[in-house]
């Protein structure tokens, strides 16, 4: 083979490869817009998963203004206007919106905070509740026990004879 026919190759399998992806971005890029806006139609959905038809016209607005050069944030803007913050799938971060990113944040802090606390305050009065446990003994004072406690006395017995 030679030298022109490789590189004329080359050059067709280079602008196969560019068309192949330039419609796999296109589709991405239309699907990434449609699945950041709710439907109208249909409550609860979003544009890429609702099947009415005006949600097809709203899919089919989105590509015509991908394919007039429109930036994802200026389609997102103009549906904004159109229908209000409500279509968006997200609430936007900024304003009294933003609470709904804030708040379970702030719920699972504060809860994480509460756990802490009643776990600290369970075992203190735990440890109050609870009758002091005796220190280790002695051999002196283990006998003195043994001779008062009715169940050491037979644990002692039944051992004594385990072992006899």
């Amino acid at each position: 083979m030679s030298f022109p026919k490789t590189l004329l190759m080359l050059a067709g399998i280079y602008l196969f490869t560019l068309s192949g992806l330039g419609s796999v971005a296109y589709a991405l890029q239309w699907q990434d817009v449609a699945n950041e806006l709710m439907s109208p139609a249909c409550p609860g959905r979003t544009l890429i998963n609702c099947t009415s038809g005006q949600s097809e016209q709203l899919r089919q607005l989105i590509r015509q203004k991908i394919d007039q050069g429109e930036s994802k944030s200026a389609i997102m803007r103009y549906f904004v206007d159109m229908h209000g913050d409500e279509i968006l799938a997200a609430p936007p971060k900024k304003g009294f919106a933003l609470a709904a990113w804030l708040l379970p944040l702030f719920v699972v802090l504060n809860g994480a905070g509460l756990i802490m606390v009643l776990t600290l305050r369970w075992t203190r009065n735990r440890t109050r509740l609870m009758p002091d446990t005796p220190a280790p003994l002695d051999h002196d004072t283990a006998s003195t026990t043994l001779e008062t406690d009715p169940y050491r006395q037979r644990l002692q017995r039944e051992l004594d004879e385990f072992d006899a």
